[in-house]
């Protein structure tokens, strides 16, 4: 009895660790016929951004087709990551607006931050971009913006996960000109 017992206490302590070990790391995106994850983007007002541990979040309040509001929440990195990187609980504040590039969870509302896009608060004040979560280095994207933007300086960029740029109107049409595509300067 007492070996079929702690045959019985094992396994579940086994099952329990291998599915909470696994637990947040659940995010399944939605991939094209090519296998390649799909990236969309949306444009709404900030609900609130937490820097948390296992992963960081971003809702956002999108306009829906029927008059109303949908909230998006946005995964990004842990904390202490981010916190190294210089990411803030205060970088945007509810209300601001915001278009997120992302790759889109297999779960409705919800994706994986790619690049955050915050537009400034008075046609005189340039937006900034920051590019994350697989844009990582010396790729053809980061080669791409540091090519034609500045850099914002609120990012500590020597970890080659995030970088921030800031992009005034006149860029923002050079860009979109270029890529067409809604915020296609940071879409491979």
């Amino acid at each position: 009895m007492n070996k079929v017992f702690l045959t019985l206490l094992v396994a579940s302590a086994i099952a329990a660790n291998f599915s909470t070990s696994f637990a947040h790391h659940s995010f399944n995106s939605q991939l094209t016929a090519e296998g390649e994850e799909v990236i969309d983007v949306v444009t709404g007002a900030v609900r609130v951004l937490r820097i948390l541990n296992p992963h960081s979040a971003l809702i956002v309040n999108v306009p829906n087709g029927s008059g109303g509001e949908d909230g998006w929440l946005m995964e990004i990195s842990p904390a202490t990551q981010l916190a190294r990187e210089g990411w803030t609980d205060d970088m945007v504040s509810p209300g601001d607006t915001v278009s997120v590039s992302f790759f889109v969870s297999q779960t409705p509302n919800r994706g994986r931050l790619r690049a955050l896009l915050i537009h400034g608060e008075t046609a005189d004040e340039p937006d900034e971009l920051f590019v994350s979560y697989g844009i990582r280095g010396n790729t053809p994207v980061m080669r791409r913006l540091r090519e034609r933007l500045p850099v914002c300086g609120r990012i500590d960029a020597s970890y080659q996960r995030t970088e921030c740029f800031v992009i005034d109107d006149d860029a923002m049409a050079a860009l979109d000109a270029e890529f067409p595509a809604p915020m296609g300067y940071v879409v491979p």
